[in-house]
């Protein structure tokens, strides 16, 4: 109590300067209507950036959340832009089972890893052998082919990643139909080598090259990217740099996709195999 006084003694200057100019302020406030308008103005312009910024905080605190909807709800699309392109074209039918739905499906991931320097890079997925993921499925995202999934364990996946030398899939040229064989040749992480088109084949630069549909890891007409350059190589073929559309440094979310008659395609390649045939 006696430190109070003495602080009450210290400062009374200030203490009755500080109650009349809040009772003058008071009296003007209630009084004039220009200045009660004029001070609500700044007060509602400052709670406004205040709940901008706190809306800002939260937002930026919800991406992830975000990000996953997006991600789950971009899945179910594609695998409903699948079904009804199967439906409305004859090229795509492939695409449709009629008593299972489409033949293919997607699932939504997160990348939790992955390299893009090395000769053989791999990308680590958030989601495994507890989610029904297994080997040799694809992954893609919405700008193309991203890789193949080699290995799982209960809560994530290995992916082979297309910048792997021992990366392989079967594309072709979207404006000709020509086929050839995708692979990465180590050197740039934004392009890979088409081989085995024929020379006489006709190739402009910023032709679209996408997935053959010879593959159970991927549907037929998944993006890859666009002809770069192209130059004869070995005496028949072109030799073509594909620019990926895919930036695997800027890689986070994926969908992986499942072929429903997988194992039946499996064991029919199989017997192919093993087959004896005899005229």
């Amino acid at each position: 109590m006696g430190n109070l006084l003495k602080f009450i003694l210290r400062f009374h200057e200030f203490i009755i300067f500080f109650l009349l100019e809040s009772i003058a302020v008071t009296l003007l406030l209630h009084n004039t209507y220009y200045q009660q308008t004029q001070v609500y103005g700044v007060v509602q312009e400052v709670q406004s950036y205040c709940f901008k910024l706190a809306r800002q905080c939260t937002d930026y605190l919800s991406l992830n959340a975000y990000n996953e909807a997006l991600l789950s709800e971009n899945a179910k699309l594609r695998n409903l832009l699948d079904r009804y392109g199967s439906i409305d074209t004859a090229h795509s039918a492939r695409q449709l089972n009629a008593r299972e739905g489409t033949l293919f499906t997607y699932m939504p991931a997160k990348v939790v890893s992955g390299t893009t320097n090395k000769q053989h890079n791999y990308l680590v997925l958030d989601i495994g052998r507890w989610d029904n993921i297994v080997s040799d499925m694809g992954v893609v995202t919405d700008n193309g082919v991203v890789g193949i999934v080699v290995n799982t364990s209960p809560h994530y996946a290995i992916v082979m990643s297309l910048l792997n030398r021992d990366f392989k899939i079967s594309a072709r040229i979207r404006q000709n139909g020509y086929l050839g064989t995708l692979m990465w040749d180590g050197l740039s992480y934004r392009e890979a080598i088409l081989s085995e088109v024929p020379q006489h084949v006709s190739i402009a630069v910023g032709d679209t090259v996408e997935t053959s549909g010879y593959s159970a890891m991927f549907p037929e007409g998944i993006f890859i990217g666009t002809v770069a350059s192209h130059e004869i190589k070995k005496g028949n073929f072109h030799e073509i740099r594909v620019k990926l559309e895919v930036d695997f440094k800027k890689l986070r979310y994926v969908n992986i996709t499942r072929f429903s008659r997988y194992s039946e395609l499996r064991e029919v390649e199989r017997q192919i195999s093993t087959q004896q045939i005899w005229y």
